[in-house]
């Protein structure tokens, strides 16, 4: 098995995204966005305090973004306004060593979060082979998440390069 593949990580947690209405916390290159984006019935906001990427994705996904299934929106979890519970299922792939907060960050994903909440993340030893961290940048962050994840509830599943956290909220 192929640590390393964006569709095999999609795989894994399609299985756990629940409802309509989904959150993508961290943009980046849009994997969530065009792994979901084939689901029709499905609305995507997606957002991060970069926008490095959107200027590309608004291109590629230009019909969705008119149709409203699609917004991108520059805002970081921590400081997002959304209301409690606005979102089904809220996902982020590979953007948690860059939260600012990740206690802060994980509680406005449970809070803004009505089901299921996925976070997936390097290991530090994927430093330097999948991603172009240090593995101090991603070790810090794997801590908080998992241990916030142990302290809450939450299903933690580890890789050699990624780790999984998710919670199924009834």
């Amino acid at each position: 098995m192929n640590e390393l593949s964006m569709d095999m990580v999609m795989n894994v947690i399609s299985p756990l995204i629940i409802g309509d209405r989904i959150l993508d916390v961290g943009t980046g290159f849009g994997t969530v966005i065009k792994a979901l984006i084939k689901n029709k019935n499905i609305n995507i906001t997606s957002i991060d305090p970069e926008m490095w990427s959107f200027d590309m994705l608004k291109n590629t996904f230009l019909d969705e973004i008119y149709k409203n299934r699609l917004r991108l929106l520059k805002l970081s979890i921590e400081e997002n306004g959304f209301n409690d519970n606005q979102f089904s299922t809220s996902i982020s792939l590979f953007s948690a060593h860059h939260f600012k907060d990740v206690i802060k960050a994980m509680n406005e994903m449970y809070r803004i979060t009505e089901r299921s909440i996925i976070i997936a993340d390097w290991t530090p030893e994927s430093s330097e082979i999948t991603n172009p961290h240090k593995p101090r940048e991603l070790k810090k962050p794997m801590e908080l998440v998992i241990d916030y994840a142990e302290d809450h509830g939450y299903i933690i599943k580890r890789n050699k390069m990624w780790y999984l956290v998710y919670k199924i909220n009834d």
